[in-house]
């Protein structure tokens, strides 16, 4: 019998350890992806965030010495600095876990020719704009994402709003691993009285949460309820003086990250989303998987395929607290329901399903 195949060798490059969706889904992959046999090196560019202790276990992790911690122009001498350790290293392909980073497979390009590197879109690679600007923006997109062999989009609806941008670049559709492959969600503890209207975002300007509290605002002018913010962010205090100033802080909790969302989302009545944009909500899988219905700004070109039906919740086009308030109330006068409904449709998205694509996507890449 001949002897198996080496096992592939995946490098995920990293700025740090910071609490993000990017971070949290490349180590949920990870984890997979070391169950499935393959190795994976992490290389960051320094120890920071909370996210250091949910790197899974069998990982190896190498900081940069001396560390570059974020700041301006920071990921350009990151890109750099990465190349003596991918060298000791060695990888047999790296994988870029969001846009944020792409910017280092310029640098990994010119040093390592003929090493693989697959990214994944994280978010829409350019926004809304007109014509001629969206052509001249695409140019640039184009060059910024030339060292990257193939590309990872998490909806079709995403590679659709892209496919213009990145050309003749190879594609993939991979759902996100946003849940466990044996997925048992808490039963729903309701209606609460008065209901809870859950947010979970980090507290910077791209999730737009002033928007959030200004629509609870409107809502509890209507009726009782509270809002809770699992997050944090730069923009707690400004947070916190709004919800005073418009006299809502008594109904407003901001308990920071929460270890354990399952039991939160299980006391609330919907999820309320204010991102300016995004690219696949992770956290929208989470609720839904656990049958609570979510009302969210149009932030992503997924949003509508995923929440599909009043069951599911309501996407808003004309994000005003005003709107986004009746479109809470709306989701609130339905039938509370806990039978699994909301779940269908999400089995794409189990964590094993989602890292297997990825798995096979690096064995097409690498020779």
């Amino acid at each position: 019998m001949s002897e198996p195949a080496i096992k592939q060798h995946i490098g995920i490059v990293l700025h740090d350890f910071n609490a993000g969706g990017t971070e949290a889904i490349a180590f949920r992959l990870a984890g997979e992806w070391l169950a499935a046999g393959r190795k994976v090196t992490i290389i960051a560019g320094a120890s920071d965030g909370p996210m250091r202790a949910r790197v899974p276990q069998g990982a190896r992790v190498e900081l940069l010495d001396p560390p570059i911690a974020r700041g301006a122009l920071s990921r350009l001498r990151l890109g750099r600095g990465m190349l003596p350790v991918l060298e000791r290293v060695a990888p047999d392909v790296v994988f870029i876990p969001g846009n944020f980073h792409f910017i280092l497979a310029h640098a990994i390009r010119r040093h390592f020719p003929r090493l693989p590197i697959i990214a994944k879109v994280s978010n829409p690679l350019l926004p809304r704009l007109p014509g001629p600007l969206r052509a001249l923006a695409g140019a640039l997109v184009r060059r910024l994402i030339a060292p990257i062999d193939a590309l990872a989009f998490m909806s079709a609806e995403l590679l659709a709003a892209d496919s213009d941008v990145i050309g003749d670049r190879p594609a993939a559709i991979l759902p996100e691993p946003n849940l466990p492959d044996i997925y048992r969600p808490r039963p729903r503890l309701g209606p609460l009285s008065p209901p809870l209207i859950l947010a979970i975002a980090r507290m910077e300007p791209q999730k737009n949460l002033a928007l959030a509290i200004r629509a609870f605002a409107a809502l509890r002018a209507r009726q009782p309820a509270r809002l809770v913010i699992l997050g944090e962010g730069r923009e707690r205090k400004a947070l916190e003086a709004l919800a005073l100033r418009l006299g809502v802080a008594d109904a407003v909790e901001m308990p920071g990250f929460a270890s354990d969302v399952g039991a939160v989302l299980a006391q609330a009545s919907l999820l309320l989303m204010t991102s300016r944009y995004e690219g696949f909500p992770a956290v929208v899988i989470e609720a839904l998987a656990a049958d609570v219905p979510v009302v969210s700004t149009n932030c992503s070109p997924s949003q509508k395929a995923v929440i599909a039906s009043p069951l599911h919740g309501q996407v808003v086009d004309d994000a005003t607290p005003e709107h986004l308030a009746a479109a809470m109330l709306a989701v609130m006068a339905q039938p509370f329901t806990s039978d699994g409904g909301r779940a269908a449709g999400l089995q794409a998205h189990a964590s094993g399903a989602s890292a297997e694509g990825y798995l096979a996507l690096f064995d097409r890449i690498v020779h």
